[in-house]
């Protein structure tokens, strides 16, 4: 009987394969006059993931495919000094041809499409999100130091961090582990990573080796799993490409940048034929410490003055206000220099591609990806601007992958692909900080006043094993169904070395007149340093299983529903582990912690399950507009840093919380896609609403001080407003084109409180209030030549957290960071192509008018004006 019914669908499968008969896909491409454009380049890409295929129009601008299968695909064209368009053509098997015209209009629009949004290569047009997509061209003319630079020209985008590898983004008010990363596809974040102090590395990916970069506005929980609560951000590394004949590429890719006498450079080798293509990147960078603007000389006096900021006295911990003690946090500063210490970093990458088509419907892809960089600063974080002295010595990105990818194995299956890497991320935290306390002796008087010198490095270092299958289904032509599992386990491992020394700084003593300090000139050694190894987070084994449909259907030629589903199990279990102690910290703690909330040092498990979904429309009323609605809920479970971080931090210690839920989201976005022969464009509208947002608060006191612990802190709404517009035009032979982005945000704590606040109505922390770019650009027909500028400009943060404001670890920096600024680039670049040659310049001026000024919510100020050279040749025989 099985074997009846395993033929039965057999031969169904095949009758139904069959029955599907290839079809021809042909048209013209001409000018808005009517006349033809020869050598016009046509591309079809098939949305089921059957791969790509391009063809060149002829004399007449006519060109052609055949043996297409049903189903829907992108298809389209574009000319030298023209813009693209492209269409989502639906192939349903009925005619033995489908015929489609293309007229392009002068200028420089670019049909965008995502491939982060699907899991495949889709029109921006008919996805119902906010997608922003920087191609090879536009990065070059950035001149990027880092690749988290690139992002700051995406609306709802703005910086963390700074410096050449620091960079990394926050999206529609999140950033770290609330913000997916992908490299490729595949992801770049791990559970070690931490949510409030930390993120992401986008330095991790050498700028030179970036092919493009998706940036997904709206949660990407139901493809991608964890961490995508804001969006996606999807880097796309350079692709071995087949060619119609054998060939070899040769090419060099450079970077001088004048501000911190920043180096890159990188070198590109490829060879490919028609069914093998490899590709080798190799690159080294340096850049030293960068200088920030004109007027640097800022000071924290006025704040102390005001009342605003306060620097304790250690021996006001016992009643003594003498000044003579003042605590190293919170000391006073004048800025005296423009130079940012802390801020540069050198480092090497290896980047080594092969495609290789088995057959015509098997394709074998292989890449191996190396990062090194070393010596990385956390620009400021030294004396006199803070207590701490906070560095990566190192940090490491190795990563090995492979994907097998069967296509067309019927009409109803176009793509079959398994997929697999192993990522070994692996870093060094070097924290160097004074710890100063007061010792009453046993009669009270002297009080010793003693400090700590503790300087730790801690490598953190994690494995991540990961498979991926995933599967195309062509339901009907016009409905495909993309389905699959996903896995991966990070593998995390800590090693710490703390060294002490204690020093004793000085006495109060009982005078004549009461007590009275006395200051040593110099500090007083106590014995040798003390040299430990704890441990802050254990060995831990973080797993995630997913399992994920979706489905998009298009109902008729005016609209498209999307909609999936995902269901996730997680599993995290710790091993014992040297060094690491929980009770030591809770001991004496008022209000006493929750023994429930700490885990077994001597091992522990916990297991969660989560079901995520989505639904979406897109509609069509005409060509040129596309309105779409979209609806997420959303997820991200804790990591292993919320979950089980020990020990001291910054000021007091933090505990473990086991207990911790994980945030849940429901993600709203609706607006408009627009595109004319003019102008392309979008106005969108996004409300976030999550629950049990984590955050880590003071949650008791004891003798050693503040004990915090990461909690559910509150339900949250951050909601905005995303606009963008292009329009060039021509005139005097020229092509000119304006562009603007808009990106309004406002987050409000719905309910919940801390410890120390009543946080109900009170303004979300980290949210940039209006965001603004502008610029034009200006360039010959051909775009051999072009000349640009621009301007990005953030408002004044009016609605401040009291989580900030009120907080007891306030600093100058804090308050400093709240101001608006604007800044200027001048730009120009020249690209000469020749057959397979090509030379490309651009020259720079960032920061044009040298602004002194902080990014929103950052530590250290930004770079001042810096001016840049980037070089990108290729040759190809």
């Amino acid at each position: 009987m099985r074997l009846r019914v395993s033929v039965f669908v057999l031969l169904c499968m095949f009758v139904c394969a069959a029955s599907a008969f290839a079809q021809e896909l042909l048209g013209s491409v001409t000018d808005r006059t009517g006349g033809a454009l020869p050598g016009a380049t046509v591309k079809v890409i098939s949305a089921g993931g059957g791969g790509e295929r391009q063809a060149v129009a002829d004399a007449g601008g006519k060109f052609k495919f055949d043996k297409l299968a049903p189903g829907a695909y992108r298809l389209s064209a574009i000319a030298p000094g023209f813009s693209e368009v492209s269409r989502t053509v639906v192939i349903d098997g009925r005619a033995p041809q489908v015929k489609v015209d293309f007229v392009l209009e002068l200028g420089t629009l670019k049909s965008d499409v995502t491939v982060a949004a699907a899991r495949g290569v889709r029109d921006t047009h008919v996805v119902p999100l906010r997608a922003d997509s920087f191609g090879t061209d536009r990065i070059r003319q950035f001149a990027p130091v880092s690749t988290g630079d690139i992002l700051l020209n995406a609306p709802g985008i703005t910086a963390v961090g700074s410096g050449p590898f620091q960079v990394r983004p926050r999206l529609r008010g999140l950033d770290s582990t609330r913000v997916l990363v992908l490299v490729d596809g595949e992801r770049l974040n791990n559970a070690r990573t931490a949510t409030d102090r930390a993120g992401i590395e986008l330095g991790l990916v050498d700028p030179s080796i970036v092919e493009g970069i998706e940036v997904l506005g709206g949660a990407g929980s139901v493809l991608y799993g964890t961490d995508a609560l804001s969006g996606t951000i999807n880097i796309i590394t350079n692709q071995p490409r087949y060619s119609s004949k054998r060939q070899y590429t040769l090419g060099f890719d450079g970077l001088y940048s004048s501000n911190e006498q920043g180096h890159r450079g990188t070198v590109t080798l490829g060879w490919s034929d028609r069914r093998v293509a490899l590709s080798f990147a190799s690159g080294v960078d340096r850049f030293q410490d960068y200088k920030a603007g004109k007027g640097f000389a800022e000071s924290s006096n006025p704040f102390f003055a005001d009342g605003r900021l306060e620097q304790l006295d250690t021996a006001d911990q016992l009643g003594f206000s003498f000044h003579a003690f003042p605590d190293p946090f919170n000391a006073p500063f004048t800025r005296t220099s423009a130079l940012v210490a802390g801020s540069g970093m050198e480092g090497s990458s290896v980047n080594l591609a092969m495609s290789a088509m088995v057959t015509s419907s098997q394709e074998l892809r292989i890449r191996y990806q190396r990062r090194h960089a070393d010596d990385i600063g956390f620009p400021d974080f030294a004396s006199p601007f803070f207590f701490q002295r906070i560095s990566l010595p190192s940090s490491d990105l190795d990563k090995v992958s492979a994907s097998y990818s069967l296509l067309g194995l019927a009409s109803w299956l176009p793509r079959l692909t398994a997929s697999t890497y192993f990522q070994d991320q692996d870093r060094t935290l070097r924290n160097q900080f004074p710890v100063q306390f007061p010792v009453p002796s046993a009669g009270f008087f002297p009080v010793s006043i003693f400090r700590l010198e503790i300087d730790s490095a801690t490598r953190q270092h994690v494995r991540t094993p990961a498979v991926d299958v995933q599967a195309n289904f062509n339901v009907r032509p016009n409905n495909l169904l993309t389905a699959g599992v996903t896995m991966f386990s990070d593998r995390s491992e800590d090693q710490r070395t703390t060294s002490t020394q204690q020093t004793m700084i000085g006495t109060v003593s009982l005078g004549a007149r009461g007590p009275q300090a006395n200051v040593f000139p110099t500090p007083t050694l106590l014995g040798p340093p003390s040299v430990d190894h704890p441990v802050r987070v254990p060995k831990a084994t973080f797993r995630n299983v997913g399992v994920f449909m979706q489905d998009e259907w298009d109902v008729s030629s005016t609209m498209r529903l999307s909609g999936g589903l995902r269901i996730d199990g997680y599993r995290l279990v710790t091993d014992p582990t040297s060094g690491y102690s929980v009770q030591s910290l809770v001991t004496g703690a008022v209000p006493a912690i929750d023994p429930a909330t700490l885990p077994n040092v001597a091992g522990d498990k916990l297991s969660r399950t989560a079901l995520t979904g989505e639904a979406g429309v897109v509609l069509w009323p005409t060509r040129a507009l596309s309105p779409f609605a979209h609806y997420v809920r959303s997820y991200r479970h804790p990591n292993l840093e919320e979950l089980l971080f020990s020990g001291p931090a910054t000021t007091g210690n933090i505990v473990p919380n086991l207990k911790v839920e994980p945030e849940t989201g429901h993600n709203v976005d609706v607006g408009v896609k627009v595109r004319t022969r003019r102008v392309a464009g979008s106005l969108s509208y996004f409300n976030n609403t999550y629950n049990g947002f984590i955050s880590t608060e003071v949650v008791a006191q004891s003798a050693a001080g503040s004990i915090s612990q990461a909690i559910n802190l509150a339900k949250v709404r951050i909601q905005g407003v995303e606009a963008q517009a292009d329009a060039p035009f021509q005139v005097a032979g020229l092509i000119w084109s304006p562009s603007g982005t808009l990106a309004w945000n406002r987050g409000t704590v719905l309910s919940g409180s801390s410890p120390l606040f009543e946080l109900a109505g009170e303004p979300q922390d980290n949210i940039t209030p209006w965001k603004v770019t502008a610029g034009i650009r200006v360039s010959d027909r051909r775009a051999s030549w072009w000349v640009g500028y621009d301007v990005r400009m953030e408002t004044d943060v009016t609605r401040v957290s009291p989580l900030l404001s009120e907080s007891p670890f306030l600093i100058a920096q804090d308050l400093m960071a709240l101001s608006g600024f604007a800044v200027h680039r001048l730009a120009a670049g020249y690209d000469w192509r020749k057959g397979g040659q090509r030379l490309g310049l651009t020259f720079a001026a960032d920061n044009l008018t040298d602004r002194f000024y902080r990014e929103q919510f950052q530590f250290a100020p930004a770079r001042g004006r810096s001016f840049s050279v980037a070089l990108h040749i290729r040759g190809v025989r």
